[in-house]
């Protein structure tokens, strides 16, 4: 007697339920499109990187806010968190107009703890 493949600690038999077809002869079951989640602001957080070279500029996809940190040498990180590029553009020129940004200042923004 042929015996199926099961998937294990699923419902349907001791072993788990039977497989399908299309996953016993190794073909994916359904097409999955990759999603660009937040495309325009990722373009725009990696197209400021591009011109700020004190800077390195992201993006959070979980957060949803721009962030830039650092890269001159500072006793503690440098980071910055803003809602809009506009918002972040401002808090990198008052960063580095104030001599604290090159103290221990580690954070300035609203979304970091």
């Amino acid at each position: 007697m042929a015996h199926l493949k099961t998937s294990p600690g699923q419902p349907g038999s001791e072993a788990g339920r039977h497989a399908s077809a299309r996953q016993a002869t190794g073909r994916p079951s359904d097409e999955v499109h990759r999603r660009y989640w937040d495309a325009e602001q990722r373009l725009a957080a990696a197209r400021l990187d591009e011109v700020e070279p004190a800077w390195a500029i992201s993006y959070g996809l979980g957060s949803r806010r721009f962030y830039a940190i650092a890269t001159w040498p500072v006793p503690h990180p440098l980071i910055l968190d803003a809602t809009s590029l506009d918002e972040l553009r401002e808090l990198m020129r008052e960063a580095e107009m104030t001599p604290a940004a090159y103290g221990h200042v580690r954070h300035i923004g609203g979304g970091l703890a």
